[in-house]
Parts: C-alpha cells; sequence; structure tokens
C-alpha cells in the first residue's frame, strides 16, 4: 500500500496503539531462542517486536538472514520494533537497518489440543516502503475471529533488493538481490518452529498480503526455497513481481540487477556507507529470477508442476487503477499523445489493435478514462491468470475475488485509495473499520465481519465457504466464478478481464 492514504492513518496512531487500561503482562513465553513477556487483555495475548533473524547491519547488511543469537532473561515483547530502513516518507514510525522482528497475537483461551489456524500477513508498499506497525495491521480483531495473527518486517528498498556480482560471488548461494523476500521465508520458518507455543498450528498457516504484499506471496508460491512453511495462500491486487510467462522474463533479469548494481559502486564502499547515504543512491527495488529463490516464469513452474501446491485466494479492486496507473506508469499526464507509448509500458508490448478498440484513447478524454481501467482490468487478468494456472495445473483449488464496494467517505478529502480503491479491502480483511472515524454504514460493518470471517476459514479449512457465508465456488477459468464481494447499491462496474 503506498504514501497518502497511510499517512492519514498515522494521525490516530498513538490513540490506536494505546494498550486498554486492563491491559497485563503475560506470562513469560519461552520461543526457541529466549522468553518473552507480551500484555493480555480483553481475551487477547499481544507480543510485538519479537526477533525472527539477526540484526541485518556491518557485514551482514545484503546478506541473507541469519539466525537469532538466542538470549537470557526475559525479553520485553509489548512494544513493536522500529520499522525497516526505507525513504517512503509516509511512514513516521521510526527507521532502522535493525528491524527483522514479527508480532503476534493470539486469543488466550485457546484449547491445549485444538490449535488455531495462523494468518501470516506481509505488508505492501512497493517493496520501497511500509511496516508491520502500520495501525492498519494490528491484528486483534482478526485474531477474535479465531486465528493466530502474525505481522512481519522485511527489509526493503537498497536494504532488501539491492543485486551485485560480488553479493552473488560471495554467497554460498551464488545469488542476491532478493534479501526481502528471504526474510519473509526465514519468518516463515521462525513461525513453523514457534507458532505451536502461541496456539497456533503449524501445519494450517496461510501467507496473505496487498500489493507488494500480494507479489510476495506470488513469489512464495513459485520459490522451492518456501516449500512445506505455508498451506494455504491469499494474495490481495498483487501479482507482478515475477515473470507471468516466458514473454516477460528480459523484465526480471539477474544479469540487468547485477550491472545495475555494480555501477553504483564497490561492495566494501557501499558497506562502509551509512543508512542515510546509501539511501541517496538510486535504485528501484524489484524481483528478479535469481536462480536460486526463483527459477522460472510462473506459466513454466506451473506447467511442471513445480509450485507450492495449496489452495490459492487472489483478488483485485474494482476502482485500484486509479491509483495504481500513475504509479505504473510512473506519470498522471494520460493524453492522446502519450497514450499508446503508456500502454505500450503497461502491457510490456505495443498494444493490439484489439486493445486500442477495447480501450481507447484517440482523445485526451478517452486517454484520462481509458488508462486507469485498463490498469484495473490488467492487473485483475494477472490474478485471475495465475488463479488459472492453479485451477488447471494443481491439485489444490483456486478462488477468486472481485471487490466492488466503496467504503463510507473519509472525513476529510482522500486522495488515494478512495473508493474501491487499491487497499481499500484491507480494513475490512482485518476487521479495523473503527481504526477511521467515518460514518460507517450497516453494509460496512457486516462486510467487515464477513470478510474476516472469510479470510479466517479459508486460513482454517483452505476453502472460503462456512456456515452464514456466501457461497463462493472454486475458479475454472471462467468469468463465473469469480466471487464479487460487495453491496449491489454501489453500482460499480462489472470487471472486465483484460486478455
Amino acid at each position: 500500500m503506498s504514501g497518502g492514504r497511510v499517512a492519514a492513518w498515522f494521525a490516530l496512531w498513538l490513540a490506536f496503539v494505546a494498550w486498554p487500561a486492563a491491559a497485563e503482562p503475560t506470562a513469560p513465553l519461552n520461543t526457541g531462542d529466549g522468553a518473552i513477556v507480551g500484555t493480555r487483555a480483553d481475551g487477547l495475548h499481544t507480543y510485538l517486536g519479537i526477533p525472527y533473524a539477526a540484526p541485518p547491519v556491518g557485514a551482514l547488511r545484503w546478506r541473507a538472514p541469519q539466525p537469532v543469537a538466542p538470549w537470557q532473561g526475559v525479553k520485553d515483547a509489548s512494544h513493536y520494533a522500529a520499522a525497516c530502513a526505507q525513504t517512503a516518507d509516509w511512514i513516521t514510525h521510526p527507521k532502522s537497518e535493525d528491524c527483522l522482528y514479527l508480532n503476534v497475537w493470539s486469543p488466550a483461551k485457546h484449547a491445549t489440543t485444538v490449535r488455531l489456524p495462523v494468518i501470516v500477513w506481509i505488508h505492501g508498499g512497493g517493496y520501497y516502503g511500509g511496516t508491520a506497525a502500520q495501525p492498519l495491521y494490528n491484528g486483534s480483531r482478526l485474531a477474535r475471529h479465531g486465528a493466530v495473527v502474525v505481522t512481519l518486517n522485511y527489509r526493503l528498498g537498497i536494504f532488501g533488493f539491492f543485486a551485485h556480482p560480488e553479493l552473488s560471488a560471495e554467497s554460498p548461494d551464488r545469488a542476491s538481490g532478493n534479501q526481502g523476500i528471504l526474510d519473509q521465508i526465514a519468518a516463515l520458518r521462525w513461525v513453523k518452529a514457534n507458532i505451536a507455543r502461541f496456539g497456533g498450528d503449524p501445519q494450517r498457516v496461510t501467507i496473505v498480503g496487498e500489493s507488494a504484499g500480494g507479489e510476495s506471496v506470488a513469489l512464495l508460491v513459485a520459490s522451492p526455497l518456501a516449500h512445506g512453511l505455508f498451506q494455504r495462500a491469499i494474495a490481495e491486487s498483487g501479482n507482478d513481481a515475477l515473470p507471468l510467462d516466458a514473454s516477460e522474463n528480459q523484465r526480471f533479469t539477474r544479469q540487468a540487477a547485477e550491472a545495475e548494481g555494480a555501477a553504483i559502486g564497490q561492495l566494501a564502499d557501499l558497506r562502509a556507507l551509512g543508512t542515510a547515504a546509501l539511501q541517496k543512491q538510486a535504485w528501484t527495488p524489484r524481483t528478479f529470477v535469481d536462480g536460486h529463490l526463483l527459477r522460472e516464469d510462473l506459466t513454466t513452474l506451473y506447467r511442471n508442476h513445480r509450485q507450492n501446491d495449496v489452495p490459492l485466494l487472489v483478488g483485485w479492486n474494482a476502482e485500484e487503477g486509479k491509483d495504481l496507473a500513475p504509479e505504473i506508469l510512473g506519470t498522471g499526464d494520460f493524453s492522446a499523445a502519450n497514450y499508446n507509448a503508456l500502454v505500450a509500458k503497461l502491457l510490456g508490448h505495443a498494444p493490439s489493435a484489439a486493445v486500442l478498440t477495447a480501450y481507447p484513447g484517440a482523445t485526451d478524454t478517452q486517454a484520462k478514462v481509458s488508462l486507469p481501467q485498463l490498469t484495473n482490468d490488467w492487473w485483475g487478468w494477472r490474478m485471475a491468470r495465475w488463479a488459472a494456472l492453479q485451477a488447471r495445473h494443481g491439485r489444490a483449488p483456486a478462488y477468486v475475488y472481485f471487490f466492488a464496494h466503496r467504503p463510507a467517505p473519509p472525513a476529510t478529502p482522500c486522495g488515494y485509495g478512495c473508493g474501491a480503491g487499491h487497499g481499500a479491502e484491507i480494513q475490512y480483511v482485518f476487521d479495523n473499520l473503527d481504526l477511521d472515524q467515518r460514518a460507517w454504514r450497516p453494509a460496512d460493518r457486516q462486510l467487515a465481519e464477513r470478510m474476516a470471517a472469510t479470510w479466517v476459514n479459508f486460513a482454517r479449512s483452505g476453502q472460503p465457504n462456512g456456515s452464514g457465508l456466501p457461497q463462493w465456488p472454486a475458479y475454472d477459468g471462467s468469468n463465473a466464478t469469480v466471487q464479487r464481494i460487495g453491496d449491489e447499491t454501489d453500482a460499480l462496474p462489472d470487471f472486465s478481464l483484460f486478455r
């Protein structure tokens, strides 16, 4: 999730994260690395700032995550750790390269013999910004629907996605550049080893993410390094982080990434730079086929049955193209003069006559309408194409949604993520509507309850159907099996999957 919308939420930061007056320390809980004490209130145990890997500083900068050094005594786990070092100005939380920590919310009264499903949330932010401490990701209400909820930090920007030939040469895996995703895998290994201590079932772990977090989910489904670390996957509005098929392979090359890193400087000199000085280097975070974490495009992977074959739930929103189009295209100047070039940039190739007919841009007015709509449909098509690969080549089912609900309008003007825009579904998934002091309607409240229950039910059983929930068919590649989520009174347009 990006800038302006998140910045507004931070105005409520202190009030939202302050513990209730009745909060008390938990009894010490022994993890595999040492004992921690969190807080308990209202039937919930909360543990914040638990280290899952060693601080990636000094000689460990850019290395794959290393094990935590065990500690003596009891570590305080009542406060969030620092956000990972980043250039995003919409994150006002303290930032540091020492940031590989996670948070856990667990219902206090869980049965000792029946473990709860686990939801592991991976935040968005374009791989350059964000933090698990964003108020919107507070897992307390979602946990009350019957799950153990985990949120995590991972390295961002030049710290998490920097490739360099010298880094690859010193790595035992002969690869570099996808450190942020390796952090996520390290966090999942921690979950597998430790979550039973928090009442979670290590055999029912669901990875969930939005935007760059959703793209991370796609990478984890594709990576052999994540095999066995999760049993279901949910991706919200994000699958642009790896090549969809062989035609896109040139967009994701290790050689190009390493050459870009080498152009910045020698590795020893770069490691000697401080955090602020290093962040002045121009670097666009991206993932690529490195031969280690990621080995091939998604279509080839599925055709050869090499994906992590787990139940999949993916989807996108009805109006996020208006947010994503300027971000992806690098400009909001949509005109007839630059229309074809911008469409080519979006699709990775010159537009066909059929595309130009379906999404006309012969006038400035047409261009301003068509580019956001094409972006929205193209984004949805990538999500649906991924689900179709799972439906066709996998054993586990796939489910697809289309979020078509406009939240109650905010009290102040909204410039990003408005309506059913990019990230609008998150506050419903976390059942966190009260974070925003809006005039929420009964339809909003009901949808938040329903979406949180659906996501938890999927984590529990591997399918979204359940008592009191709408019937949701498995995706078979047809538009008829895409589940529309939203109030019919919203009168939002239906989807049109770009092909």
